[in-house]
């Protein structure tokens, strides 16, 4: 490793020219990259509404309605008029109103009222259109549909919402939201290193490297063609935040090179040779923790998963290759711009960590459980809507047509052409539900006995290629126990009439079979998250032990960041939950490899007391370093985004990786002490210090004198607090 280091900083040059090109030709390739809101889309093969969708766009062509048009103050000349300016847009599928439904010519007072009321509020001579979009619409068309309904005679209030709105919405933020959490992000990486390191150049060598890692990650993303809005927002941030680690063990390294190495050739070839153990070790089991939710059935988990394990790679390389390139390359400069650090020891921050160990031990000890079984019960939310900021103009457009009309969900069930008893029995079924507000289906508006090519083109969104089509409308919410209990009521009277031959598409619906995969989703990617960084550490350490002690740590921080939520009260987004497994394990595992590291070669070197505590000292500044980095990145994320989903990302991410070094630092130091021999017994050549006779015979009394804090600092270091 030596050898092939010592060549990539003679040859420089071309290494960093290679870096450009790549750099070059992912950024020209990140526009090209797809970007997918729609959750529903990442519902496995086997999910029922997934293939049930994907035969009913075969068959009919298009979707069922996913947007509402509200228009108020207009007359019923002008209201026709605009139900064929929306026919005209190019994103507009199929438009119904009441027109569809009623004889516009006879005085709407004579006619049946309840059709009526579903489509006309006499109070504001409002209009409601139900409009089949798109599916990749954007907010450009959405807006002129707006602007064409405000232009209309008298037209005072216009409202939109719906599937097709709230997605077009979530994509138009994308940017603002992106521009917003990378400017955040950078300023706390840059005040961060600049605070903890020995010169102003040193922050922006490590952003300038992990930029280069960022845009080669989002690059490569062209080879999968399309990623979700959620990997596009968070992906990139997690990478920079998690990936500080690395750049920073190797400017430690180098920091320390140079103290007994004059010659920085010289000393960052050691730097390199010494870091890359430690970086591929730590870049192991993240990249294994993250690629740990690709096991998740519902495929946001792989597509989050695989983005941030290629992000992995993509920094590993950038940082053991390209930064000591630049580094070296600017080293005239750095030595220039140098200054001192913000905090040069961490010996009191070390007595009061071993101090408190055996108090943080025990309400870590008692609260586990607890917080396990808490972390269990939180409640989510699956919807699209679920995701919008309470001021989005969708969501205030979606209480303003629910007052005038009541909530609404359009489900469609496809059925075998010509069984018409069986279709008018489970129209009658449906009919009788206590949440249905119309049924549409060619027995409703022709009779079964009418052919049914007499009804032209209109007929062919009802029947076509053997199969019938029923519309039903429910005065319900995208979720809800209520909505969720129908999804199984009309299920069971599908089933009733065709056994398994049927169709069933609806948000709702989409919703209910997300909810069923990821109910087995998340004790998934626990156990694929904890068994792939189980097997790294074991491999790594060479230990059956060191795993399962730093695994447990890290479990019960994550349980107790999972907790949180419930006894809150709060409603967590089931993406948010999910992902936050893999990403504060693979993270939080960085921290605990950097002091177990330190602490097995001190261990060889002093007793267990005296290592654990030292241990600290040396690694509580890049620990420290790189976990406020996440911290404050992902708490930047959850202020500055529109999302609640994305805001719900980042507070999990923030508040877990401080609950991971709070039991990285107190925690885990005793848990090494406590089981010292557990670990010295089953780990391979671990070479524990023992000491001769009087050196034992010293270490044992003191040891077991007290489980204190007090006890270490006071053999090592002098009643100020400095080190002999």
């Amino acid at each position: 490793m030596e050898r092939l280091f010592r060549g990539v900083l003679k040859h420089r040059g071309w290494v960093i020219a290679a870096f450009v090109v790549l750099t070059a030709l992912c950024a020209w390739c990140i526009p090209q990259v797809a970007i997918d809101a729609n959750m529903s889309d990442y519902l496995p093969e086997s999910a029922k509404s997934s293939q049930d969708l994907d035969f009913m766009k075969s068959v009919y062509g298009n979707d069922i309605a996913n947007a509402r048009v509200y228009v108020t103050g207009i007359s019923s000349i002008d209201a026709a008029s605009y139900e064929k300016e929306l026919e005209k847009e190019d994103d507009v599928i199929s438009v119904t109103w009441l027109g569809d439904e009623v004889d516009m010519s006879e005085p709407l007072q004579v006619q049946d009222q309840d059709t009526i009321d579903e489509w006309y509020d006499s109070d504001t001579d409002g209009y409601l259109y139900s409009v089949v979009l798109n599916d990749d619409v954007d907010q450009a068309r959405i807006d002129d549909i707006r602007a064409k309904a405000q232009a209309l005679p008298g037209a005072k209030t216009v409202a939109i919402d719906g599937s097709a709105a709230s997605t077009a919405y979530n994509m138009s933020t994308i940017s603002s939201d992106m521009t917003r959490i990378m400017l955040i992000a950078v300023v706390v990486v840059f005040v961060i290193v600049l605070l903890n390191t020995t010169s102003y150049l040193h922050p922006v060598v490590m952003l300038l490297t992990i930029g280069v890692a960022i845009i080669l990650n989002m690059g490569t993303n062209i080879f999968r063609g399309t990623i979700s809005n959620i990997t596009e927002l968070v992906a990139s941030v997690l990478q920079l935040a998690v990936s500080m680690d690395y750049s920073i063990v190797l400017l430690t390294n180098f920091g320390h090179a140079r103290e007994h190495n004059d010659d920085q050739f010289d000393a960052m070839v050691e730097a390199m040779t010494k870091s890359f153990p430690v970086i591929l070790s730590s870049a192991a089991v993240t990249f294994f923790g993250f690629l740990s939710l690709a096991a998740m059935q519902f495929q946001i988990g792989a597509d989050m998963g695989i983005a941030l394990a290629k992000g992995i790679v993509c920094s590993f390389f950038s940082i053991t290759l390209l930064m000591p390139c630049i580094l070296y390359g600017m080293r005239k400069a750095v030595e220039k711009t140098t200054h001192a650090p913000l905090i040069k020891s961490f010996n009191k921050m070390a007595r009061f960590c071993t101090k408190g160990s055996g108090i943080a031990f025990a309400i870590a000890l008692v609260i586990a459980v607890p917080c396990l079984l808490a972390s269990n019960a939180v409640s989510f939310t699956y919807s699209e809507s679920a995701n919008l900021a309470a001021d989005a103009p969708v969501k205030t457009d979606g209480k303003i047509i629910d007052d005038a009309f009541g909530e609404s969900q359009v489900w469609a069930i496809m059925v075998p052409e010509g069984d018409w008893a069986d279709e008018a029995d489970l129209v009658s079924d449906l009919q009788s539900l206590d949440t249905t507000k119309s049924v549409l289906s060619w027995d409703t508006i022709a009779g079964s006995a009418l052919p049914y090519q007499l009804g032209g083109s209109a007929s062919e969104q009802l029947i076509n290629k053997g199969w019938s089509r029923i519309v039903l409308t429910s005065n319900i919410s995208d979720e809800s126990p209520t909505s969720y209990k129908l999804v199984d009521t009309v299920r069971d009277l599908c089933h009733k009439y065709y056994g398994d031959d049927y169709k069933l598409v609806g948000n709702t619906v989409s919703y209910y079979d997300i909810r069923s995969v990821t109910t087995t989703d998340n004790l998934t990617v626990k156990l694929a998250s904890c068994i792939a960084i189980a097997i790294v550490l074991l491999i790594m350490f060479k230990s059956v032990s060191i795993p399962i002690i730093l695994i447990m740590a890290i479990e019960v921080s994550i349980w107790i960041n999972e907790a949180v939520p419930y006894f809150t009260g709060e409603t967590i987004n089931f993406v948010a939950f999910l992902v936050i497994d893999a990403v504060q394990l693979g993270a939080a595992v960085d921290y605990a490899i950097i002091y177990t590291e330190e602490y097995l070669k001190l261990r060889k070197q002093m007793p267990k007391r005296e290592a654990s505590f030292t241990a600290i000292e040396h690694t509580a500044q890049p620990i420290i370093t790189s976990s406020s980095i996440l911290i404050l990145a992902c708490l930047g994320i959850y202020l500055s985004v529109s999302s609640p989903m994305i805001q719900q990302v980042g507070m999990l991410i923030a508040r877990g990786a401080l609950i991971s070094v709070i039991l990285i630092f107190f925690v885990l130091p005793l848990l090494f002490r406590i089981c010292d021999g557990f670990v010295r017994h089953t780990s391979y050549k671990i070479g524990f210090y023992m000491g001769d006779g009087s050196q034992a015979a010293t270490a044992t009394a003191t040891e077991s004198a007290t489980d204190s804090a007090a006890d270490a600092p006071s053999d090592t270091n002098d009643p100020d607090g400095t080190e002999r």
